[in-house]
């Protein structure tokens, strides 16, 4: 993870706390760690809090988005299942009309 990076040593506990506090997907993301690594450098831990705050209320919304539509999604599905199709085998009627 921070191999690839050079973390001066006075910020290697603010780094460590910070990618800790990253989504798990994010973790390893080398572009989020060089982004954390800046804001650690010209605005502090404290900023960098800030930025993964932001990061962590987009990834609940994009999840809450997700959940949204697997469950339209679903409800689609479930609303037309019990509707056969017209062309099925099931719906030939063999039966003759009687007169």
């Amino acid at each position: 993870m921070t191999k690839k990076m050079k973390i001066p040593d006075d910020l290697q506990g603010a780094f460590q706390r910070s990618i800790n506090l990253l989504p798990y997907e994010l973790k390893d993301d080398g572009h989020m760690q060089q982004v954390i690594l800046t804001y650690l450098k010209f605005g502090g831990e404290k900023l960098a809090r800030q930025y993964i705050e932001i990061i962590k209320m987009y990834f609940r919304e994009q999840a809450i988005k997700e959940i949204f539509e697997i469950q339209t999604l679903s409800d689609i599905f479930a609303a037309g299942s019990h509707i056969s199709d017209p062309d099925s085998p099931e719906n030939d009627s063999l039966e003759f009309p009687t007169g």
